[in-house]
């Protein structure tokens, strides 16, 4: 039995103490860091598209920078809804890598092999069969995404996926301390899951002598680590920001204001209007649902399983099923937001295939489900190769043939002119020359805030032209605040195609 001190004794967890590495662990290395480095290679021209960057949440981590840098601070000059740590980790990668979108992606691979790392630490650890490691293998591509839209997420991942890792091998006070440094990377899960950490190491210490002295042992590397965080941050960025973005409030208030939830705005993730029963064989959300109904079926047999023996695996089976209950229940946003916490998910089902043989069964038909869900991944995949291409007009990024051309005409109106992009989250004013520097960052309803919104439109009143995209639903059309619809009362649309608007000034009479 594994023991980080003699503070912390989970006597109910059956682990063995290993001083080397097992071969199954560097077979499971090596296999998810292959996987890991193809899919990223398959999915370069959907991580590396030009209007991701340009006008989407990839190129907000290039704008947040160039704020920060020029002395705006985050949630108080600007909307802001994620924590300080993934500002302090972009600037170190940037400033090593520059600040370019391939800087960016080779951060993403660098974030997804240490997620493959933690998850072949799990399936070593708690000895997965054959159905556990092949469900695990075939929805690696779902678990850890290829790239995420802003640090944040990539970061989250790689700490709770370590600390999930941590505690299966009985170290739960580690566990809590990676926990209490995603909390300075997004303010959600991490209070969920450390909250939950707290009563295992609470319930461990149950009949325990000194049971004050020997918990407060056991909080104090989560402690240390909170307080070094919380005080580095701060000298950073300045305390109040460190409060703003500590707290999840501002992520709440855009929560609500973009209409999120699993019933709401992420409806059409799993329910989708006007699709065909095929969508749920061939996407992802039919894998997700068949997952999630396991998950929880696992959870309640071993609810009445009573008398089965604690061990780390119906821990990790439990403390997954509980986050993706809260996950479901608090922290579902769009459609695209099943991505963030997928992995708490998949590695809990993958566990959950060795609780016996009907296990075995369902896992295997899970299997057959992820190969079949692989199709639309596939095709997306396959059509991005042969429909985009990078070119030095798009930054080296990812574009299709009409939306290269599109650019340029674009660019070629207004070239010698004053112009403006309008747009909520991009970073097209970094990629290229030409347009007016970026003065606000999230101009989402929810995020943007009056100053946001004022610099925005003081740009646009001493402005020519006025560029608004519309290739991305998400990231397209003009801000939501009527103050750019009155700005652009002085304009008139001069130019319009399949991905973008341009707006030039009224001539005066």
């Amino acid at each position: 039995m594994l023991s980080e001190s003699p503070a912390i004794r989970p006597r109910q967890i059956a682990v063995e103490p290993r001083d080397r590495p097992s071969a199954n662990y560097r077979a499971l290395l090596i296999l998810f860091t292959i996987e890991t480095l193809a899919i990223n290679i398959a999915q370069l021209p959907d991580s590396l598209r030009f209007d991701r960057f340009a006008f989407c949440d990839h190129g907000a981590n290039l704008t947040l920078q160039y704020l920060v840098a020029n002395g705006m601070r985050p949630a108080l000059d600007f909307g802001y809804h994620y924590g300080l740590l993934p500002i302090l980790v972009g600037r170190v990668w940037f400033a090593a890598f520059g600040a370019t979108p391939w800087a960016y992606q080779c951060a993403m691979v660098l974030a997804d092999l240490l997620c493959a790392w933690a998850l072949a630490q799990m399936l070593s650890q708690l000895k997965v069969g054959i159905v556990g490691v092949g469900l695990a293998v075939l929805t690696l591509a779902y678990s850890f995404q290829a790239t995420y839209g802003n640090f944040t997420h990539a970061i989250e991942a790689v700490l709770l996926s370590h600390a999930l890792a941590q505690q299966l091998r009985g170290f739960r006070s580690r566990a809590l301390a990676l926990c209490a440094v995603a909390l300075f990377a997004k303010p959600s899960m991490a209070y969920v899951y450390g909250l939950l950490l707290i009563i295992l190491i609470v319930r461990d210490l149950g009949y325990e002598k000194s049971l004050l002295r020997k918990l407060a042992r056991g909080l104090a590397p989560a402690a240390i680590v909170f307080a070094a965080m919380a005080v580095s941050l701060a000298a950073i960025f300045g305390l109040p920001a460190l409060i703003h973005t500590a707290v999840p409030i501002e992520g709440v208030t855009n929560y609500h204001a973009l209409n999120f939830g699993l019933f709401k705005a992420g409806r059409e993730f799993w329910a989708p209007k006007e699709l065909p029963w095929i969508y749920y064989a061939i996407h992802a959300a039919g894998l997700w649902i068949a997952a999630t109904i396991f998950l929880f079926g696992s959870t309640l047999l071993l609810q009445r399983a009573r008398a089965l023996r604690w061990t780390a695996g119906t821990e990790a089976i439990l403390t997954c099923a509980i986050l993706h209950f809260v996950f479901l229940a608090c922290f579902f946003g769009n459609q695209w937001s099943w991505t963030y916490y997928s992995y708490l998910l998949m590695i809990g089902v993958s566990v959950a295939t060795d609780l016996g043989p009907i296990s075995r069964r369902l896992g295997l038909i899970l299997c057959g489900i992820a190969v079949i869900s692989c199709t639309d991944l596939a095709y997306f995949t396959y059509r991005g190769w042969h429909t985009t291409a990078p070119a030095r007009d798009t930054a080296s990024l990812w574009a299709s043939a009409d939306e290269r051309r599109e650019w340029l005409e674009v660019r070629g109106l207004i070239h010698g002119r004053q112009a403006v992009m309008l747009d909520s989250i991009g970073a097209a004013e970094l990629l290229f020359a030409g347009f007016e520097p970026p003065v606000s960052l999230f101009l989402e309803p929810g995020l943007m805030q009056s100053g946001d919104v004022q610099r925005k439109v003081d740009q646009l009143s001493s402005a020519e032209f006025a560029i608004v995209p519309v290739t991305i639903a998400a990231c397209s059309g003009v801000p939501d605040a009527p103050q750019f619809k009155d700005a652009l009362k002085s304009f008139d649309l001069a130019w319009e195609g399949k991905h973008f608007e341009v707006f030039r000034r009224r001539a005066a009479p």
